[in-house]
């Protein structure tokens, strides 16, 4: 795919070479498809989005080691290739308003590069002990059924403000909420309802105002709730603590979201970004033969497949398919939601032999030509099947 995209590039750059600033663009682009992806973060005032980023760009990880996040991007040279589009509520409004203009008919049909995060997970249900638990169940619940979620390849809850906090708890932090944790419950509960019950004058024990006011700043009420309950339920020691907040936080499962959907997609998304960008030039400003040029834009955006196994897998996962059970577990597999290696898409080991990898492959070709060829099932169905052929098809074609 990259191939392609460099040799459109390049056919452009031929066609604008007497244009400095369409030239300028085209061999930015060029210069994209080397870098590492660029991943948004993008909502509203108040959503989270600068927390939400540094809670995941301090976090040694070899998963997205090769992303770059972009806090809200405005300059065109700071075009992305992914998004992670933030809401502070599951609402119409607020879902209708996280939708990216439609664009070109290929960025319409390769629109599978954007993630929705409810982003305020711990103020659901009115920051109850149980938020986050009913935050993930209806971010699940919306993915499946509410038709403003069908364009994004997850609907996943975050508590960013704990993720953060979290990922930094600081010794002298985990003193204070250890020291808090050690008062007798019934007398501490009522100074933990609010913010204003925490920080009152009139809490019990010597801890300034302004400490405890720090605390709430850095991990938010329900943070110290759930910190207090953690400690004296068995998170001893700082790490356990830290550990326990982040997971329960969300942060993980929107780490692996972002590593299986945008990091494994990586040279796809940026290719994208690059057919996307020459698309609007080569619009703005049409030139004599310029027409050639489109048709083999349209002929690539015919055939990239990656876009079409990441809209499949958002609808299998999501719920939208006839496939369920283990049919629906290998044909997200087949098509790369576990990684995109022949090992991965087979469910075998890395180093697993060529010859067992290539028999696996073409058991399951013969198997998913099976049920994209019978004609008792739905058209959806079928559809649904030939993508995964396609998928295995190419996977065989590595072993020609």
């Amino acid at each position: 795919m990259t191939r392609d995209v460099r040799d459109l590039l390049a056919a452009a750059a031929g066609l604008y070479r007497d244009d400095p600033r369409a030239s300028a663009l085209l061999h930015d682009c060029l210069d994209r498809l080397d870098q590492p992806l660029r991943v948004a973060f993008t909502g509203a005032p108040s959503s989270g989005k600068s927390t939400l980023a540094a809670a995941l760009g301090e976090w040694p990880t070899r998963a997205l080691r090769d992303l770059v996040l972009l806090d809200d991007p405005g300059p065109a040279d700071e075009v992305p290739d992914a998004t992670v589009r933030l809401v502070r509520h599951l609402e119409p409004d607020e879902l209708a308003a996280a939708h990216p203009p439609g664009g070109s008919p290929f960025a319409r049909q390769s629109a599978v590069n954007s993630v929705l995060v409810l982003s305020r997970a711990d103020e659901v249900g009115a920051g109850r002990i149980d938020a986050l638990l009913t935050a993930k169940q209806l971010a699940r619940r919306a993915w499946r059924e509410d038709p403003l979620c069908t364009g994004f390849l997850g609907v996943i809850a975050v508590a960013g403000q704990l993720a953060y906090g979290g990922r930094s708890l600081r010794d002298d932090e985990f003193d204070l909420l250890a020291a808090f944790a050690a008062v007798p419950r019934e007398e501490l509960e009522r100074h933990v309802l609010s913010v204003d019950s925490f920080t009152d004058p009139a809490f019990p024990g010597p801890i300034p105002v302004e400490t405890r006011r720090s605390l709430v700043v850095r991990f938010g009420m329900f943070g110290v709730r759930l910190a207090l309950t953690l400690i004296r339920t068995g998170c001893d020691d700082r790490l356990k603590l830290s550990a326990e907040l982040v997971r329960r936080s969300g942060l993980g499962e929107l780490r692996d979201t972002l590593a299986g959907c945008f990091v494994a997609r990586a040279e796809a998304l940026k290719a994208r970004t690059a057919v996307i960008r020459l698309e609007g030039l080569l619009a703005a400003q049409p030139r004599p033969g310029g027409d050639r040029l489109v048709s083999r834009v349209e002929r690539f955006a015919a055939a990239a497949h990656d876009f079409r196994e990441l809209r499949l897998i958002a609808d299998i996962r999501g719920g939208r398919t006839a496939l369920s059970g283990d049919p629906a577990e290998e044909a997200v597999r087949l098509l790369g939601a576990q990684g995109t290696a022949p090992a991965d898409r087979l469910g075998l080991e890395a180093d697993a032999d060529p010859g067992e990898i290539y028999d696996a492959g073409l058991d399951a070709l013969r198997r998913w030509r099976h049920e994209a060829e019978r004609p008792d099932r739905p058209h959806a169905e079928r559809t649904a099947a030939h993508v995964v052929v396609r998928s295995t098809e190419g996977l065989l074609s590595l072993f020609a």
